[in-house]
């Protein structure tokens, strides 16, 4: 693999390059390539958001910072990157990780999704009971594709 063997949690992107980034999203597409291929699941949404969730686990600490994905089947490289790579291969497999957000998994994974437009109302309450407990962290919503045009969205 390479670089992305040295991932183990987001704060180990800090220590690359930007050249090192440009090769991790390389290897990182490989792994989904191969791992869909054989498995099944979402392609070209996971693809299209290598270098965004990228930029998000090098800019934003999760898991104090919470990264919500509206879109829940294009978290594949989230999941990568917050040390579940290793168990990549068992994605959508009876026993294996999901292919969704799933905070029985992870710490990193703190809403279930798929594309029920309601990451904006979601994350909204998480920031209010942030602020009402008087915490501090950044709150990031992920959301396009189809949960733009579900009503909950506005």
């Amino acid at each position: 693999m390479g670089l992305i063997e040295r991932v183990r949690s987001p704060r180990d992107l800090g220590g690359f390059s930007y050249g090192e980034l440009y090769e991790l999203a390389r290897e990182i597409r490989e792994l989904i390539l191969r791992t869909v291929s054989v498995n099944g699941g979402h392609l070209a949404s996971n693809l299209g958001v290598v270098e965004l969730t990228i930029a998000l686990h090098r800019v934003f600490e999760s898991p104090r910072d919470r990264i919500i994905w509206d879109v829940g089947h294009q978290c594949y490289v989230h999941k990568i990157l917050t040390g579940r790579w290793r168990d990549f291969h068992t994605l959508r497999q009876y026993g294996g990780i999901s292919g969704f957000p799933e905070p029985s998994e992870s710490e990193h994974d703190h809403f279930v999704s798929g594309h029920a437009s309601n990451s904006l109302s979601f994350s909204l309450g998480v920031a209010c009971g942030r602020d009402f407990s008087g915490d501090d962290f950044d709150v990031v919503v992920v959301i396009g594709d189809g949960s733009l045009t579900g009503g909950m969205a506005y």
